[in-house]
């Protein structure tokens, strides 16, 4: 079954887009220290900001990916295509304006806003294991390959978006590892696409 899941390109296929989505949400950590560099976030803030994140929108992210999944797009890769562009966008244009002449309201507001979108892209990135058609029998070996190579960003990319902050000191660091984030999002999106194409021709191999 190992065989079997190794050879299959869907799986591969899958297990990139995981990779992609891993790689942005990498990236969510350094929200803070970038909104206490930018704005003086205060301590009382932070405390709040934290709650909101680590609980709030996780909790909140997961069933509303779900229903929009479900109930809206009924394709799991078609909403991390779109995920993928809303929070490729926002991370460009966020990464761009002029933070010591915003408020620290809206600063706080916009990440959020794209923590909360790549929590529920993390609810669902394992789904499209369904869309591709992998065999039942081979189910488990493939969400195993699935998970090894999706988490893979976590054994190198907190270092690799830390070494940036290192070495460019002030927002120069932060806005660098957001157009990091957003390339990551953008190759995502190209990933979603060739898979929504590989299942409509799945579907109809004569189309």
């Amino acid at each position: 079954n190992v065989r079997r899941a190794l050879k299959n390109k869907n799986i591969w296929l899958v297990a990139f887009n995981v990779v992609f989505v891993y790689s942005v949400y990498c990236g969510l950590t350094y929200f803070i220290p970038f909104l206490e560099a930018a704005y003086a976030l205060p301590a009382a803030l932070v405390g709040v900001y934290g709650i909101i994140n680590q609980y709030g929108l996780k909790m909140l992210g997961g069933p509303v990916g779900g229903f929009i999944t479900d109930k809206v797009l009924h394709s799991a890769t078609r909403y991390l295509q779109i995920a993928f562009v809303v929070v490729g966008l926002i991370l460009v244009v966020f990464s761009l304006l002029p933070h010591q002449a915003i408020g620290i309201l809206l600063g706080m507001v916009i990440t959020l806003g794209i923590s909360a979108c790549v929590y529920s892209m993390r609810a669902i990135f394992f789904a499209p294991m369904d869309e591709v058609h992998v065999p039942r029998e081979i189910t488990g070996s493939a969400m195993s390959m699935g998970s090894f190579i999706g988490y893979l960003p976590g054994a190198f990319m907190y270092a690799i978006y830390g070494g940036i902050l290192d070495r460019f000191e002030g927002l120069a660091g932060y806005r660098i590892v957001y157009m990091i984030m957003a390339a990551f999002a953008a190759g995502g999106f190209f990933l979603s696409t060739y898979i929504l194409k590989t299942i409509r021709q799945n579907k109809n191999p004569e189309g």
